[in-house]
């Protein structure tokens, strides 16, 4: 007796349905199943590496699987970002993202990817907050006496940052617009020469973090005029922030957390999240993150997610405004 193939396709259909109900759950429960790594588009040793293996190496402990840390640099963070846009949306492929996540977007508009739309927030894990530091030399001891100084000469002062898009670049074009002054952006390649000509005087001003200006602040070599924050840090408590100096719109921080692939699970996006809140409970990880110069400050996946778009659209108005064009 011959069947009849229309008949079979609606139970064909059905069977898949019940089949991929059943199948995502059970993938998320057993996850991880396997190791999992995290890829970070930086060159290893440095900020962003340190707290992945940080991270990972918990991670690890409350999974009972490996996590793995992988460096991938180059083309600004693109190189990783795309391994782990091209890896299965299964969540064993994470990416450590910094500030340039959401301020690529901006910078590059033929960008492949959204930040948003093509990857999913796992959470937050730390961050770091500049500096405003200018050389010892300088006629200025507080932010007032800095914007005052810099609108008596337009354009005559300079400040360093290493290379476009990055966070010192981006935070001081915020800083600019918030205070109406005209200071000339002049590229690196790294801190350490920005720090020299800082502390030379040929610099005027910059936006580094706490763990590159302290050692010179603390030497007497350079002077810290406020930190672009609502609160000030345990290391340098007599440093004023920048919103008790009047101008809160240029709070800025390079921070630190996890995404994956877009189309990942939600259950498997809510177990990365959930582990990393575990790790952040860790009675000795500040400690730990002390040496890297980074503060914990944990976001679940939604507030993380939230974060993503707000500094999108942040830096996509400096960006413009600024003229900031890739190199």
């Amino acid at each position: 007796m011959s069947r009849n193939p229309g008949f079979l396709q609606p139970v064909v259909a059905v069977f898949a349905l019940v089949a991929a109900l059943w199948t995502a759950p059970a993938a998320a429960q057993a996850y991880p199943a396997k190791p999992v790594r995290i890829v970070v588009p930086f060159g290893a040793g440095g900020v962003t590496d340190i707290l992945a293996r940080i991270l990972a190496e918990r991670m690890s402990a409350g999974w009972g699987q490996p996590v793995v840390v992988e460096a991938r640099p180059g083309g600004n963070t693109m190189v990783g970002t795309e391994l782990v846009l091209n890896a299965p949306a299964d969540g064993y492929t994470l990416l450590m993202v910094t500030q340039n996540h959401a301020a690529n977007a901006a910078i590059y508009p033929d960008l492949r990817w959204d930040p948003v739309r093509d990857f999913s927030a796992g959470g937050l894990f730390a961050r770091t907050v500049p500096f405003l530091a200018v050389p010892i030399n300088l006629p200025v001891k507080n932010v007032a006496e800095f914007v005052a100084y810099a609108k008596s000469q337009p354009g005559k002062l300079d400040y360093g940052h290493s290379g476009v898009g990055s966070p010192p670049h981006l935070s001081f074009e915020l800083f600019k617009r918030a205070t109406k002054i005209d200071v000339q952006p002049v590229p690196y390649k790294g801190n350490a020469q920005i720090m020299t000509d800082l502390l030379s005087g040929r610099l005027t001003a910059v936006l580094l973090s706490e763990v590159t200006t302290a050692p010179h602040a603390r030497a007497g070599k350079i002077r810290q005029l406020a930190v672009m924050d609502a609160k000030r840090t345990r290391g340098f408590p007599d440093v004023p922030t920048i919103v008790e100096a009047g101008y809160p719109e240029a709070q800025a921080q390079s921070w630190f957390g996890i995404v994956m692939h877009g189309k990942t699970p939600r259950d498997i996006v809510k177990r990365v999240s959930d582990e990393m809140e575990k790790v952040s409970r860790g009675a000795d990880l500040q400690e730990k993150l002390d040496k890297s110069g980074a503060e914990l400050s944990f976001l679940n996946h939604q507030d993380f997610d939230a974060l993503i778009k707000k500094d999108v659209a942040t830096w996509t108005r400096v960006v413009k405004e600024a003229g900031i064009k890739p190199e």
